[in-house]
């Protein structure tokens, strides 16, 4: 298991984000590249993904529904799957064409070589209890990805030996996070796609929330706009539709 924190962490960049899945590509764990890849593109915790079974997967409908989580607010909530997420999850479905609502997305499963050519080869693979770690193939993949990063730099002549990728498991979430923040996404949508809790929302908001003083600015030139305009102050906020997920 790799520990969950909830401590500040970093956004990977687009060029790390790159490298890490190359990395995540030559590993001898077949179910690296999805699992990092739902990471990253819904922000989920570890536990949660790990967990995740086929029968809260719904392909038609592009959404799932997440099991027991860290808080209750988190724990069962229903979330849009984007194309990435549905590309990776649809790719991963094909090896498991006699898969049941209960067996697990990601089971436990060991790992080989065969041939004289280096071919990773899956075995024991048991849909009915879910994968336990991936620290070894998480750390071996970082590695890996210093070490792209490091031959895709401008700095060809530098000694400096490789450094594995500086990103805990974590860091996926935080990513997934600012990438929302600052593609404009209110800060109440994003606490609903990721589990926030209302306390946890508002410790984030402090977090996360660096606005210039234009942006504020802004803000507050809104409110008196919203008069001028003959926008209603008070309107009222609709609920949002709630949608199901369904076994596939």
């Amino acid at each position: 298991m790799l520990a969950t924190r909830e401590d500040v962490g970093r956004a990977i960049t687009p060029e790390e984000e790159s490298a890490l899945l190359q990395a995540c590509a030559k590993s001898r764990s077949r179910s690296l590249v999805p699992f990092v890849t739902l990471a990253i593109e819904t922000g989920a915790r570890f536990g949660v993904i790990r967990t995740l079974q086929w029968g809260s997967v719904d392909f038609a409908n592009r959404c799932l529904r997440w099991g027991k989580d860290k808080t209750a607010s988190g724990t069962g909530r229903i979330v849009p799957l984007n194309q990435r997420a549905m590309a990776a999850l649809g790719f991963w479905a094909t090896p498991f064409p006699e898969r049941k609502p209960e067996h697990y997305v990601f089971p436990t499963e060991r790992y080989g070589a065969a041939g004289d050519v280096f071919s990773p080869k899956a075995y024991d693979s048991d849909p009915t209890k879910p994968i336990g770690s991936i620290k070894e193939a998480w750390e071996a993949a970082k590695l890996r990805a210093g070490r792209i990063l490091k031959d895709n730099s401008k700095d060809e002549n530098s000694d400096e030996a490789v450094r594995p990728l500086r990103c805990r498991f974590h860091d996926l979430r935080h990513t997934a996070v600012s990438r929302m923040l600052n593609a404009g996404v209110p800060i109440a949508k994003v606490a609903k796609i990721v589990g926030w809790s209302t306390a946890t929302m508002v410790r984030m908001a402090a977090r996360y929330g660096h606005f210039s003083l234009d942006e504020l600015r802004g803000a507050m030139e809104s409110i008196s706009t919203a008069l001028e305009t003959g926008s209603p102050v008070n309107s009222p906020v609709s609920e949002p539709t709630s949608v199901e997920a369904r076994p596939n």
